[in-house]
C-alpha cells in the first residue's frame, strides 16, 4: 500500500520539532510525517512522491508553494499578512489537537482527497456497560474502565449512547459537533473513517472518545443496520485494542452492541426492592429472546457505598472509589 505522507514546511525549527513530535504520537491516520525548513526541499521531495497533505508556515510562504505536488495544502496563519491562493488557511498557534482536527476535518469533507482503507487487521475488543435501572453511575463505571485499560496500555475508544451525557458541564468543554455527525458521515464515506474519527476525537486520562449526542433524537434516528456497518468498520479499521460502549436503549442497535460484545458489565443496585426487580426483569427479557449468550458474557458488578460523594475531577475517574471498583471488576473478566 502507497504511504500518504504529510509535509510540514516551516522556518521555524523549533515549531517544527514539537509539531513532528506531537503527530508522530498521535499518528493521526497512518500518515508519515515529514518536516522541511524551506520550501524547495519540500519542492524537491514531493516531485519523488507527492504529499497527500502540505502544512506550510505563513512566514516561509511564497508562489513556489503552489508547484509543490500535493492533494491538499494549508498556510498556517501567522499573522494573517500573506495572500494564500490556492490554499486553505489553518491558524498556526492553536492547540495542535485543533489545528490537526481542523486540517483533517477539511482534508476528508474534499471529494478530490484519497480515501485510506485497511484489511486483514484483528478485530477490536467490544465491550458495552449497561445498567436496566438506569442507574446514574454507568457512566462514571465506564469511564472509569475506560481509563484504567488506557493506563494499562490499551489503546480505548469511549462512545458514550446516553440521552444526557453531561459531557460539556462535567469537563467545561463545548462539542461543534457529536457522534451521531461521526456517524452520518462514515456511513456516506466509510473510506473516510479514519480521517474522520481523528478530526473528531477528544482525549480525556489517555481515552479516546467521541462527543455525546446534543440531542438523543438523532441517536434513536440511526437504525440498527447503520450502528451495525459503522462499528463493524471501527472493530476492523481502527487502532484500538478496546471500544467501550456506555450503552442505553436510546440506540436501536441496542441488543446487537449486547450480542456482538466480548463482554458485558451491568451495573446493578441489589440494595432496593426496585433495583433487584429491574434486573431481575432485564434478565428475564434476555431469556425470552433466547439470547443466552449475552448472559454468558455478562459480568454483575455494584459500586462501593456513597461513591458520588467520593467522585473525584473526571480526569482521573480510575483513581476514585468507582476506579478502584472497576479495576476488580475488570480483573474478573
Amino acid at each position: 500500500m502507497k504511504v500518504r505522507q504529510l509535509a510540514i514546511c516551516d522556518s521555524d525549527s523549533g515549531y517544527l520539532k514539537m509539531l513532528q513530535a506531537y503527530l508522530q504520537k498521535k499518528n493521526p491516520a497512518d500518515f508519515e510525517i515529514l518536516i522541511f525548513d524551506t520550501v524547495d526541499k519540500a519542492l524537491e521531495a514531493s516531485h519523488e512522491n507527492p504529499f497527500e497533505i502540505l502544512l506550510v508556515g505563513e512566514g516561509i510562504y511564497d508562489t513556489d508553494v503552489m508547484k509543490v505536488s500535493a492533494s491538499k495544502r494549508y498556510m498556517l496563519q501567522e499573522d494573517g499578512s500573506k495572500e494564500a491562493a490556492g490554499c486553505s488557511v489553518i491558524a498556526k498557534y492553536q492547540s495542535m489537537e485543533r489545528m490537526i482536527a481542523q486540517v483533517l476535518e477539511a482534508y476528508a469533507l474534499d471529494e478530490n482527497c484519497g480515501s485510506v482503507e485497511r484489511r486483514g487487521r484483528n478485530r477490536t475488543r467490544l465491550v458495552s456497560f449497561y445498567s436496566p435501572d438506569r442507574h446514574r453511575g454507568q457512566s462514571a463505571a465506564a469511564l472509569a474502565a475506560s481509563q484504567i485499560l488506557a493506563d494499562e496500555g490499551h489503546q480505548v475508544l469511549y462512545l458514550n449512547m446516553m440521552p444526557f451525557a453531561g459531557f460539556e458541564e462535567l469537563l467545561q468543554t463545548q462539542y461543534d459537533s457529536d457522534v451521531t455527525d461521526f456517524m452520518y458521515f462514515v456511513l456516506t464515506h466509510a473510506d473516510k473513517l479514519l480521517y474522520k474519527l481523528d478530526s473528531l476525537k477528544r482525549c480525556i486520562h489517555g481515552v479516546d472518545y467521541l462527543p455525546p449526542a446534543l440531542d438523543y433524537a438523532d441517536l434513536a434516528a440511526i437504525d440498527r443496520k447503520e450502528w451495525e456497518r459503522v462499528t463493524n468498520l471501527l472493530l476492523y479499521s481502527s487502532d484500538y485494542t478496546d471500544i467501550v460502549v456506555d450503552l442505553s436503549e436510546t440506540c436501536q442497535g441496542f441488543y446487537d452492541f449486547m450480542e456482538n460484545s466480548d463482554q458485558v458489565y451491568l451495573l446493578t443496585d441489589r440494595s432496593n426492592v426496585y433495583g433487584r426487580a429491574m434486573t431481575a426483569h432485564f434478565e428475564h427479557l434476555l431469556r425470552a429472546k433466547e439470547c443466552d449468550g449475552i448472559l454468558a458474557r455478562t459480568v454483575g458488578f455494584e459500586l462501593p457505598p456513597d461513591w458520588e460523594q467520593q467522585l473525584t475531577d473526571p480526569e482521573d475517574l480510575a483513581l476514585s472509589p468507582v476506579g478502584i471498583c472497576m479495576k476488580g471488576v475488570l480483573g474478573r473478566r
